[in-house]
Protein backbone atom coordinates (compact mmCIF):
# COMPACT_ATOMS: atom_id res chain seq x y z
CA UNK A 1 0.00 0.00 0.00
CA UNK A 2 3.04 2.40 0.75
CA UNK A 3 4.58 1.93 -2.34
CA UNK A 4 1.42 2.31 -4.57
CA UNK A 5 0.87 5.57 -2.38
CA UNK A 6 4.50 6.68 -3.09
CA UNK A 7 3.79 5.81 -6.92
CA UNK A 8 1.04 8.26 -6.80
CA UNK A 9 2.85 11.11 -5.87
CA UNK A 10 6.00 10.83 -7.75
CA UNK A 11 6.27 13.82 -10.05
CA UNK A 12 6.35 12.99 -13.66
CA UNK A 13 9.94 12.68 -14.55
CA UNK A 14 11.22 16.05 -16.87
CA UNK A 15 11.87 14.04 -20.04
CA UNK A 16 8.06 13.19 -20.06
CA UNK A 17 6.50 16.19 -19.02
CA UNK A 18 8.72 17.43 -22.28
CA UNK A 19 7.03 14.67 -24.53
CA UNK A 20 3.93 15.70 -23.64
CA UNK A 21 4.29 19.65 -23.86
CA UNK A 22 6.10 18.37 -27.68
CA UNK A 23 3.02 16.23 -28.44
CA UNK A 24 0.44 19.06 -27.78
CA UNK A 25 2.48 21.81 -29.69
CA UNK A 26 2.48 19.26 -32.61
CA UNK A 27 -1.15 18.87 -32.41
CA UNK A 28 -2.39 22.28 -31.67
CA UNK A 29 -0.48 23.28 -35.04
CA UNK A 30 -2.08 20.57 -37.06
CA UNK A 31 -5.50 20.59 -35.12
CA UNK A 32 -5.62 24.35 -36.10
CA UNK A 33 -5.14 23.92 -39.75
CA UNK A 34 -6.85 20.91 -40.59
CA UNK A 35 -9.01 19.83 -37.74
CA UNK A 36 -10.23 15.98 -36.68
CA UNK A 37 -8.75 14.83 -39.86
CA UNK A 38 -4.93 14.63 -39.11
CA UNK A 39 -3.75 11.42 -38.55
CA UNK A 40 -2.24 10.97 -35.03
CA UNK A 41 1.17 9.49 -36.88
CA UNK A 42 1.58 12.73 -38.15
CA UNK A 43 1.77 14.21 -35.05
CA UNK A 44 3.94 11.69 -32.91
CA UNK A 45 6.57 12.51 -35.75
CA UNK A 46 6.30 16.03 -36.35
CA UNK A 47 6.34 16.06 -31.83
CA UNK A 48 9.56 13.71 -32.61
CA UNK A 49 8.14 10.86 -30.53
CA UNK A 50 6.87 7.54 -31.22
CA UNK A 51 3.21 6.37 -31.03
CA UNK A 52 3.39 4.52 -27.52
CA UNK A 53 4.87 7.27 -26.01
CA UNK A 54 1.76 9.31 -28.01
CA UNK A 55 -0.89 6.80 -26.51
CA UNK A 56 0.51 6.76 -22.89
CA UNK A 57 -0.07 10.67 -22.66
CA UNK A 58 -3.00 10.45 -24.80
CA UNK A 59 -4.69 7.14 -24.78
CA UNK A 60 -6.80 8.19 -28.03
CA UNK A 61 -7.11 11.05 -30.57
CA UNK A 62 -10.29 12.11 -28.90
CA UNK A 63 -8.39 12.76 -25.49
CA UNK A 64 -5.88 14.64 -27.25
CA UNK A 65 -8.72 17.00 -29.05
CA UNK A 66 -10.47 17.07 -25.59
CA UNK A 67 -7.10 18.01 -24.08
CA UNK A 68 -6.30 20.66 -26.58
CA UNK A 69 -9.62 21.78 -27.33
CA UNK A 70 -9.80 22.68 -23.49
CA UNK A 71 -7.17 24.89 -23.63
CA UNK A 72 -8.08 26.92 -26.46
CA UNK A 73 -11.45 27.58 -24.91
CA UNK A 74 -9.42 28.12 -21.65
CA UNK A 75 -7.52 30.83 -23.71
CA UNK A 76 -10.33 32.19 -25.12
CA UNK A 77 -12.06 32.67 -21.92
CA UNK A 78 -8.76 34.68 -20.42
CA UNK A 79 -9.06 36.85 -22.98
CA UNK A 80 -12.56 37.56 -23.17
CA UNK A 81 -12.34 38.34 -19.56
CA UNK A 82 -9.31 40.65 -19.96
CA UNK A 83 -11.49 42.74 -23.22
CA UNK A 84 -14.80 42.87 -21.18
CA UNK A 85 -12.74 44.80 -18.50
CA UNK A 86 -11.83 47.55 -21.18
CA UNK A 87 -15.47 47.78 -22.76
CA UNK A 88 -17.50 50.97 -22.04
CA UNK A 89 -20.36 48.65 -21.15
CA UNK A 90 -21.67 45.40 -20.84
CA UNK A 91 -23.33 45.57 -24.20
CA UNK A 92 -19.66 46.17 -25.87
CA UNK A 93 -18.12 43.41 -23.91
CA UNK A 94 -20.80 40.91 -24.60
CA UNK A 95 -20.98 42.34 -28.68
CA UNK A 96 -16.95 42.21 -28.41
CA UNK A 97 -16.88 38.56 -27.29
CA UNK A 98 -19.39 37.44 -29.92
CA UNK A 99 -17.40 39.27 -32.66
CA UNK A 100 -13.85 37.90 -31.28
CA UNK A 101 -15.94 34.25 -31.49
CA UNK A 102 -15.42 34.26 -35.25
CA UNK A 103 -11.46 35.17 -34.85
CA UNK A 104 -11.06 32.36 -32.60
CA UNK A 105 -12.98 29.83 -34.83
CA UNK A 106 -11.53 30.84 -38.34
CA UNK A 107 -7.98 30.47 -36.46
CA UNK A 108 -8.27 27.13 -34.63
CA UNK A 109 -10.21 24.33 -36.78
CA UNK A 110 -10.60 22.08 -33.78
CA UNK A 111 -12.45 24.65 -31.63
CA UNK A 112 -14.39 25.36 -34.64
CA UNK A 113 -15.44 21.83 -35.45
CA UNK A 114 -16.17 21.38 -31.29
CA UNK A 115 -17.88 24.91 -31.32
CA UNK A 116 -20.49 23.44 -34.04
CA UNK A 117 -21.39 20.35 -32.51
CA UNK A 118 -23.06 22.62 -29.12
CA UNK A 119 -26.05 21.32 -29.89
CA UNK A 120 -26.95 18.86 -26.74
CA UNK A 121 -29.47 19.74 -24.86
CA UNK A 122 -27.57 18.07 -21.55
CA UNK A 123 -25.17 20.78 -21.57
CA UNK A 124 -22.24 18.40 -22.14
CA UNK A 125 -20.56 20.24 -25.21
CA UNK A 126 -17.11 21.74 -24.63
CA UNK A 127 -18.94 24.88 -25.45
CA UNK A 128 -21.06 25.04 -22.53
CA UNK A 129 -18.51 23.40 -20.32
CA UNK A 130 -15.71 25.94 -21.01
CA UNK A 131 -17.43 29.09 -22.29
CA UNK A 132 -21.40 28.80 -20.57
CA UNK A 133 -20.11 30.87 -17.28
CA UNK A 134 -18.46 33.55 -19.31
CA UNK A 135 -21.46 33.76 -21.52
CA UNK A 136 -23.95 33.72 -18.32
CA UNK A 137 -22.07 36.61 -16.73
CA UNK A 138 -21.97 38.58 -20.01
CA UNK A 139 -25.74 37.97 -20.58
CA UNK A 140 -26.91 38.71 -16.76
CA UNK A 141 -24.45 42.41 -17.65
CA UNK A 142 -26.12 43.13 -20.34
CA UNK A 143 -29.61 42.25 -18.93
CA UNK A 144 -28.74 44.46 -15.57
CA UNK A 145 -27.76 47.52 -17.98
CA UNK A 146 -31.36 46.89 -20.01
CA UNK A 147 -29.18 46.64 -23.40
CA UNK A 148 -29.97 42.48 -24.25
CA UNK A 149 -33.58 41.86 -25.35
CA UNK A 150 -35.87 40.52 -22.77
CA UNK A 151 -36.05 36.88 -22.80
CA UNK A 152 -32.87 36.28 -24.53
CA UNK A 153 -30.75 33.98 -22.29
CA UNK A 154 -27.19 32.37 -22.19
CA UNK A 155 -28.11 29.01 -24.68
CA UNK A 156 -29.42 31.28 -26.90
CA UNK A 157 -25.92 33.03 -27.08
CA UNK A 158 -24.41 29.97 -27.76
CA UNK A 159 -26.78 28.66 -29.97
CA UNK A 160 -25.36 32.30 -32.28
CA UNK A 161 -21.74 31.10 -31.39
CA UNK A 162 -22.22 28.12 -33.06
CA UNK A 163 -24.53 29.61 -36.36
CA UNK A 164 -22.18 32.09 -36.74
CA UNK A 165 -19.22 29.06 -36.47
CA UNK A 166 -21.22 26.92 -39.97
CA UNK A 167 -20.49 30.93 -41.53
CA UNK A 168 -17.03 30.24 -41.11
CA UNK A 169 -16.82 26.42 -41.97
CA UNK A 170 -18.32 27.57 -45.14
CA UNK A 171 -15.63 29.95 -45.40
CA UNK A 172 -18.16 33.05 -47.01
CA UNK A 173 -16.32 36.13 -48.04
CA UNK A 174 -15.45 38.51 -44.75
CA UNK A 175 -18.11 41.02 -45.71
CA UNK A 176 -20.87 38.70 -45.90
CA UNK A 177 -19.81 37.63 -42.70
CA UNK A 178 -19.41 40.92 -41.14
CA UNK A 179 -23.08 41.72 -42.33
CA UNK A 180 -24.65 38.39 -40.35
CA UNK A 181 -22.61 39.17 -37.09
CA UNK A 182 -24.18 42.58 -37.49
CA UNK A 183 -27.52 41.32 -38.13
CA UNK A 184 -27.61 38.98 -35.36
CA UNK A 185 -26.01 41.63 -32.86
CA UNK A 186 -28.73 44.15 -33.90
CA UNK A 187 -31.88 41.17 -33.28
CA UNK A 188 -29.66 40.61 -29.68
CA UNK A 189 -29.91 44.50 -28.67
CA UNK A 190 -33.01 45.52 -26.27
CA UNK A 191 -36.55 45.41 -28.05
CA UNK A 192 -39.71 43.55 -27.32
CA UNK A 193 -39.14 40.58 -25.32
CA UNK A 194 -39.09 37.17 -28.01
CA UNK A 195 -42.07 34.88 -27.63
CA UNK A 196 -40.91 31.17 -25.67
Amino acid sequence: MRAMTQQVGTPRRRDALSNRAAILRAAAAAFSKRGRAVDVREIARCAGVGMGTLYRHFPSKDALIETLVAESYAHWVEAARRSARTRPNAWEALAAFIADALTYQRRDRALLENLAATTDSAGLSGCRKYLGPLVAELVAAAHAEGALRAGVGPDDVLGLLAALGRLVELDLPADTVSRCLDIALAGLRHGPALDA
